[in-house]
C-alpha cells in the first residue's frame, strides 16, 4: 500500500493532511494577514506577511496547502480588510494563489502538473503584455508609448521563469533539490526552494497587479512604475520566504510525524 492509500484510507484527512493541520495552518494565514509587508504601490492598503505563509502551506501540507491558504484568505478577509481591498477575488489572489503556485513550481517532476504549470506562466505573460493597455486599450486605456519598455519591464514577471521550468531546472533538478534533508545538501535544497518560491512570486504578482490597474484605471506611466517597484521586492521577498520555510521543513522531517504526501518534508 501505497503513501497516499495510507493517508486516503485514514479518518479526518483531506489530501492526504490532518484536518486539524489544514485548520491550524489556515488560521495562522488569517491572524498574519494584520502584519503589513510592503504597501500598495499606485493604491491604498498593504501585502500581508500571511504571503508567506500562505507560500510555505504546500511545502508543509502538500496540495492541502492550498485548501488551508484558501481558508487563510478567507479569515483574513474579515479580520483585515486593508490586506484585502477588492474583497474576494483577493481571497483568491492573495490568500490561495501563492500556494497553487508554489505547489506546481515544486512539482515539475510530474509530468502533468509541469504541463499545467507552463500553461499558467505563459497564459499569465499574455494577459500581462495586453491587459488593459492593449485589451480593452483605447479610449479607457492608453497604449504605452514605449511599447518596448513595457514589454521589457513586464516580461521580468515571467519569462526568466518559464526559461527556468522549461529546462531542466524546472521538471529535474528544482524538485530534486527541493526534497533533500540537511544532510544530504542544504545548500542545494536552499537553491531549489529559492528558484521555486522566486518563480512563484513573481509570476503570482501578475494576477496580483491586474486587477487593480483595470479597476481604478491605471494609467501606463503608473504601471510601469508598479512593474520597476515590485521588480526587486519580488526576489528580496523569496529570499525570506526560503528562509522561514528551511527550518520548518527541516523540524518536521526530524519530528517523527508521518509525513504528508506532496509536501516536502
Amino acid at each position: 500500500m501505497s503513501e497516499w492509500d495510507e493517508w486516503r484510507e485514514s479518518p479526518g484527512r483531506t489530501a492526504g493532511a490532518s484536518v486539524a493541520w489544514i485548520a491550524i495552518w489556515g488560521a495562522l494565514i488569517g491572524a498574519t494577514t494584520f502584519v503589513p509587508l510592503f504597501p500598495y504601490v499606485g493604491g491604498g492598503g498593504f501585502l500581508p506577511l500571511s504571503v508567506a505563509f500562505s507560500a510555505i502551506a504546500p511545502l508543509v501540507l502538500g496540495p492541502a496547502g492550498i485548501l488551508a491558504a484558501l481558508i487563510g484568505g478567507i479569515i483574513g478577509a474579515f479580520l483585515s480588510p486593508a490586506s484585502f481591498p477588492l474583497g474576494p477575488i483577493d481571497v483568491l489572489v492573495v490568500g490561495m494563489m501563492p500556494a497553487v503556485l508554489v505547489y506546481l513550481m515544486t512539482n515539475g517532476n510530474n509530468r502533468i502538473l509541469w504541463v499545467l504549470n507552463i500553461i499558467v506562466i505563459i497564459g499569465m505573460g499574455i494577459w500581462l503584455s495586453v491587459f488593459p493597455y492593449y485589451v480593452p486599450g483605447p479610449p479607457t486605456f492608453s497604449n504605452p508609448t514605449n511599447p518596448g519598455l513595457f514589454f521589457a519591464l513586464g516580461g521580468w514577471y515571467w519569462i526568466p521563469w518559464l526559461i527556468i521550468m522549461i529546462s531542466p531546472l524546472g521538471w529535474k533538478y528544482i524538485p530534486e533539490w527541493a526534497r533533500l534533508t540537511e544532510i544530504e545538501g542544504i545548500g542545494k535544497k536552499f537553491v531549489g526552494l529559492l528558484i521555486a518560491i522566486m518563480s512563484s512570486v513573481m509570476v503570482w504578482l501578475i494576477p496580483f497587479f491586474l486587477p487593480f490597474w483595470y479597476l481604478f484605471v491605471y494609467p501606463v506611466d503608473l504601471g510601469q512604475a508598479v512593474f520597476v517597484g515590485y521588480s526587486w521586492w519580488g526576489p528580496a521577498f523569496s529570499v525570506v520566504i526560503t528562509i522561514i520555510s528551511i527550518p520548518i521543513i527541516e523540524g518536521l522531517h526530524r519530528s517523527g510525524l508521518p509525513k504528508v504526501p506532496g509536501a516536502l518534508w
